[in-house]
């Protein structure tokens, strides 16, 4: 009985009017995002061949310029004739310099040769971190944009440094993040655990609410309300699961036709405290290390989801209210957080489930780095969970003791 009404409810989720038109919806997100959106992102560090092209020119007409009034030695921007001492800059020979640099990237990016343009790229970073210090285009509208700009470039030379040390083939998708496991990489770190919870959400938001329409036959059955109950989030946990294993693993293999799959070896950056706001604040983990850690906590999400929509669906028998209701608790965080929020209603923010619900971010110290604090970790955020999902599970007890089969029906 327990197997068959698991199975029953199961292909009741997947065939349900709403659920079709939704992950068709998603198919066409996920293709949109694997085909068009992120092979054509811009970062920071992707490279545009016709601003090169005209930073060329000018650095051209520029030695043209210093050779016409034969001045080629230094440039001197401070004399002071009290004092015997001259301060000077070679300019000539550093347009020479970065002359043959970015001509050198120019001719490696068309010629698709990125182990000597990633060569070139780290040697001109290296030597001038104010590409991304001095860009006031970078993190312009960000309440910290100095601070920002510091973090993308130690993170950006870090995984630099890292693709170099390796023995890996230097690729344009893997030089780029566009393999397959980079771009799932990049997808749990800006806001993919968002969208996965919301789905769950969606998915199990009417699990309940839906067998008010068939009252008279499923009053009858031989279950335990509880046992019902519980049948019925392990059916949607289940079917939660192969829809966000399908989503990851087609949107990977997308990625991986195109750009490669990856190495599980490449270095992660992650910020392990924020004290001298130098290299020496960062470490790594594995990318496998990255991904193991974040999708084996999304399961516990997903029960925590599940189980509160159940509770939900108990005290107000509507799917629409049950998904407004889980879907404002999800972005809770998105309402009141802002760089500098560290407690909330005087209690340390880290000890708050919302704060982890966006675990992509946790794994790496992002998100401590983003709120400007140290308190948020991984270990803690396992512990909140857990324990969160507990009371969850003592207020379904209490509820659906309140709430009973005869009781939920009979309000229709």
């Amino acid at each position: 009985m327990n197997r068959n009404y698991l199975k029953h409810e199961f292909l009741l989720t997947a065939k349900s009017r709403r659920t079709i038109p939704f992950v068709f919806f998603v198919a066409v997100l996920l293709f949109s995002y694997c085909l068009f959106l992120w092979p054509y992102a811009n970062t920071k560090e992707s490279f545009n061949k016709k601003e090169t092209e005209e930073h060329l020119a000018y650095l051209g007409d520029q030695q043209k310029l210093w050779r016409s009034i034969g001045n080629t030695g230094l440039i001197f921007k401070w004399h002071s004739a009290s004092f015997s001492r001259q301060v000077g800059e070679p300019v000539y020979a550093e347009n020479a310099h970065n002359y043959e640099l970015f001509s050198g990237m120019l001719q490696s990016f068309e010629d698709r040769n990125f182990t000597r343009m990633l060569q070139l790229r780290t040697h001109y970073l290296q030597s001038n971190p104010g590409d991304y210090l001095e860009d006031r285009f970078l993190f312009q509208t960000a309440p910290f944009p100095t601070k920002d700009r510091e973090h993308a470039y130690y993170q950006t030379m870090m995984k630099y440094e890292d693709y170099l040390n390796k023995d890996h083939p230097i690729t344009f998708g893997l030089m780029y993040e566009k393999t397959g496991l980079q771009t799932l990489q990049n997808f749990l770190q800006n806001y993919g655990v968002y969208f996965l919870l919301f789905c769950i959400i969606y998915f199990s938001s009417e699990i309940l609410s839906r067998d008010r329409k068939h009252q008279a036959i499923l009053q009858g059955l031989p279950l335990s309300w509880y046992r019902q109950l519980n049948l019925k989030s392990l059916s949607a946990f289940l079917y939660s699961m192969v829809f966000i294993s399908s989503v990851i693993i087609v949107g990977v293999l997308i990625m991986t036709i195109q750009f490669g799959f990856g190495y599980f070896d490449l270095n992660v950056p992650i910020m392990i405290q924020q004290k001298t706001f130098t290299s020496e604040d960062y470490s790594v983990i594995s990318l496998a290390a990255y991904l193991g850690k974040t999708l084996v906590v999304l399961p516990l999400l997903a029960l925590l989801f599940i189980r509160l929509n159940i509770v939900l669906s108990l005290l107000f028998k509507n799917e629409w209210i049950v998904l407004f209701i889980s879907s404002l608790l999800l972005f809770s965080e998105r309402l009141y957080s802002t760089r500098s929020t560290t407690e909330l209603f005087g209690k340390d923010i880290s000890l708050f489930p919302q704060t982890y619900f966006d675990f992509g971010k946790i794994i790496d110290g992002e998100k401590n780095f983003l709120l400007n604090t140290e308190t948020i970790t991984y270990t803690k955020g396992i512990l909140v969970l857990l324990v969160t999902y507990f009371i969850i599970e003592v207020i379904l007890y209490i509820v659906s003791n309140i709430i009973n089969k005869r009781r939920f029906y009979k309000a229709s």
